[in-house]
C-alpha cells in the first residue's frame, strides 16, 4: 500500500508539471491578474488545464502527507540518510512552489497572501536579507514568477530523483484519472477582484495558521518557529532512533494545533 501511495504521488507531480508547463505559455506576469481571466475565460481547454494543475497539485500534497504519514508508522526508515533528508526537502519546496503558484493567481488572495509572506520575511533575522529574492516594487509577481515556474521545480525534480531515483512513473493514467475525478466533485476557490472591498481574504489553506498568528499579533519569529517545527523533526528523526516515537506524537500534537490555528 506504501509503496503504491509513492508512486501515486511522483505520478501527481508529473500531472501538475506537465499542466503547469502547458499554462506557463500562455500565463503573462506583466498582466498577471488578466492573463489569469483571459485563461479561464477564453483560451480554449484553459479553465480545463487550469483544474488540472490546481487540483493535481493538491492532491499530490495530500498524498505525500499520507505517505510521510505511513513512513512514519513504521518507526524504522530503511532509507539512506541522503535519501532521507532528500524527502524533507521535497517537501518543504514543495510547499513553496504552491504557495508561488497561489500568489500567481494576482487575486486580492492572491496579492494578500504574498504581502504578508513578504511582511514576515522582512521582519525575520537573517530571512530579511534574502528579500531581494522575492520582493519587486516595479510588478509584484515576477520573482514569484521566476521561482514558481524555474527554480523551485528544478530544486522539487532534483530532489525527489534524489530520494528514489526516478521521476517517470506507470501510474500517470491513474493520477490524471483521479484528478479528473476530483475536479468533478469539486471546484476551485473564487478569484477576488483585486478592485474588491470589505471582503475577507485568505492566503492558501496551509499557511492560514500562520497567517491567524500574525492578526493576533503573535511574533514573527514565533509563527517561523510553528511554520518550521514539522521540517526540523522530520530531519531529526532520521538521527534520533531511539525517539521516534515521541518526535511522531510531537508531530501529532503539532498537526492538531496547527488545524486548530487555521479554523480558529
Amino acid at each position: 500500500m506504501a509503496i503504491v501511495i509513492s508512486w501515486i504521488c511522483l505520478a501527481l507531480f508529473n500531472v501538475s508539471m506537465l499542466s503547469g508547463l502547458i499554462l506557463a505559455f500562455i500565463y503573462k506576469p506583466f498582466n498577471a491578474y488578466e492573463s489569469v481571466q483571459t485563461i479561464t475565460y477564453l483560451v480554449p481547454y484553459g479553465n480545463i488545464f487550469r483544474q488540472i494543475h490546481y487540483f493535481s497539485s493538491e492532491l499530490f500534497v495530500l498524498f505525500l502527507i499520507l505517505h510521510i504519514i505511513l513512513e512514519l508508522l513504521k518507526l524504522k526508515v530503511k532509507i539512506s540518510e541522503t535519501s532521507w533528508n532528500y524527502s524533507v526537502l521535497a517537501t518543504l519546496v514543495l510547499f513553496f512552489l504552491m504557495f508561488t503558484g497561489y500568489v500567481l493567481k494576482a487575486d486580492l488572495n492572491g496579492l494578500s497572501a504574498g504581502e504578508v509572506a513578504l511582511s514576515l520575511i522582512k521582519q525575520t533575522p537573517v530571512l530579511e536579507w534574502f528579500i531581494f529574492l522575492f520582493e519587486d516594487n516595479s510588478l509584484f509577481v515576477w520573482k514569484f514568477y521566476i521561482w514558481h515556474i524555474l527554480f523551485l521545480p528544478i530544486l522539487l525534480a532534483f530532489a525527489i530523483y534524489k530520494h528514489i531515483g526516478k521521476l517517470k512513473t506507470k501510474y500517470f493514467i491513474i493520477a490524471l484519472g483521479l484528478t479528473v475525478l476530483v475536479m468533478m466533485i469539486f471546484t476551485m476557490p473564487q478569484d477576488l477582484d483585486i478592485n474588491l472591498t470589505l471582503v475577507h481574504v485568505t492566503g492558501p489553506w496551509f499557511f492560514k495558521g500562520a497567517e491567524n498568528l500574525l492578526v493576533k499579533g503573535v511574533s514573527t519569529l514565533l509563527v517561523d518557529l510553528v511554520i518550521t517545527f514539522p521540517f526540523m523533526l522530520l530531519v531529526t528523526y532520521f538521527y534520533f532512533e531511539k525517539y521516534r516515537k515521541t518526535i511522531n506524537y510531537l508531530l501529532l500534537l503539532w498537526t492538531a494545533f496547527y488545524a486548530y490555528l487555521i479554523f480558529i
